[in-house]
């Protein structure tokens, strides 16, 4: 545990490490299922695959051209050109049982089946035709310009492993092994909460005071975004039964609970003392800004995070917490997959305390062949506005006391 400098609310912090390593170190890995490659976009795999058969499953050519004897185009230059005689023509998807002979040479098309002891293929612009004839102007090596079985797939071997993320280039390759379907991990069922009696729902009247929900759709699309599937979410009074309910009711039917607000010291925030009576407690209280009063737990399978009422708060221990443990239960190879991108910082970054792990939000200008970062202007975990303003997060360590001008520092890009 980690002591903080100035005791307001919480009399200890655990580090980000060791909350990480708790939480992680309770993650109940979740089942696969069996789908279908036209939906498995962004899919979890659950096991490695391997390929069934050589890609290409045929020697073919790399162009458009001509099949040929490598050994009759030796020495061949624009002042010395070798001739061929043309027999015939061979186009993509055709099936030739001809063989060349030497001093022939087959027209072919990109991608199309190499004839029977044909080993080169010279490219058309390199040559010129006429009445059969074929004019070389320049030696090749056999197996230039050929495609050989296997070249790119050999029959047997993993392509994809396990835990891999699908993108739309797995897919091809799935499909150009004549895959249909594939186990992935299931979803995690996600349950999303926000406490406070200030909040309105969109649609309804603002009354004095108060404000509308925007953590829950926030944090329902970020859990799209990491791979879970949303299946309660709802706007909660201050009110210790109906948390109560509504925890114990998303327990027996979610692998992750999210509450929002209600989670630090303060005489309506019920949710630590709730967590506290149903639930193992994990870690209360990080040492990160913003995101302070994070609250991890666990109950049986289920994890619990409590994040900050504040948006910013919210949106930083989701990223940080809550993004990763998702993605950890579908044993997915990447847990944070927030894009890195090098920067130079534009000016003097100096902090707060120190012993805190700061998110420092930044947004991107290239200057000649340089990458900026340049702090957001106002950066109050309230200000939702510093969020779409930004291009990403760096994170400033806790035995740092900021960061200085033109120093070189890590951007973890903004989500997608």
């Amino acid at each position: 545990m980690v002591e903080r400098l100035r005791k307001i609310g919480f009399a200890t912090l655990t580090s980000v490490e060791e909350a990480t390593e708790k939480m992680l170190s309770n993650i109940n890995h979740i089942q696969s299922e069996e789908v279908d490659i036209t939906i498995s976009f962004r899919r979890i795999t659950a096991n490695d695959i391997k390929s069934r058969i050589a890609v290409p499953s045929f020697d073919r050519s790399a162009m458009d051209g001509y099949a040929v004897f490598a050994e009759d185009t030796f020495g061949a230059s624009p002042q010395n050109p070798k001739k061929v005689q043309k027999v015939g023509t061979i186009e993509i998807g055709e099936v030739s049982s001809r063989s060349l002979r030497k001093g022939e040479a087959i027209r072919i098309s990109t991608g199309a089946a190499i004839p029977k002891d044909a080993n080169a293929v010279v490219k058309i612009e390199d040559t010129e035709e006429e009445n059969n004839e074929v004019t070389i102007y320049n030696a090749l090596t056999p197996g230039k310009n050929v495609s050989k079985r296997g070249e790119d797939i050999k029959p047997n071997k993993i392509i994809i492993e396990k835990g891999v993320e699908l993108r739309a280039e797995h897919i091809a390759l799935l499909s150009s092994q004549g895959i249909q379907s594939i186990p992935v991990k299931k979803k995690p069922k996600i349950s999303v909460f926000s406490t406070g009696d200030e909040l309105r729902e969109l649609g309804e009247p603002l009354g004095q005071n108060q404000i509308y929900n925007s953590n829950t759709p926030m944090i329902a699309n970020l859990v799209n975004v990491y791979g879970g599937e949303v299946i309660l979410q709802a706007t909660l009074k201050d009110n210790k039964k109906l948390i109560e309910n509504h925890l114990l009711k998303s327990i027996e039917s979610s692998d992750i609970v999210i509450f929002t607000g209600g989670t630090s010291v303060g005489t309506q925030d019920y949710l630590p003392e709730v967590v506290g009576e149903h639930a193992t407690i994990l870690t209360h209280g990080v040492a990160m800004r913003p995101g302070e009063p994070i609250l991890i737990a666990h109950k049986e399978n289920t994890m619990i995070f409590c994040l900050p009422g504040t948006p910013v708060a919210a949106y930083v221990g989701f990223l940080k917490f809550t993004g990763p443990a998702l993605r950890s239960m579908m044993d997915a190879k990447k847990l944070d997959i927030r894009q890195e991108l090098p920067a130079i910082i534009e000016k003097d970054i100096p902090v707060s305390h120190m012993g805190y792990l700061h998110h420092l939000r930044v947004y991107l200008e290239k200057k000649e062949e340089t990458i900026i970062a340049k702090s957001v202007r106002l950066k109050g975990s309230g200000i939702l506005s510093s969020l779409t303003q930004s291009d990403g997060i760096v994170e400033i360590s806790k035995e740092r006391e900021g960061l200085k001008a033109g120093e070189r520092v890590i951007v973890k890009l903004s989500p997608k």
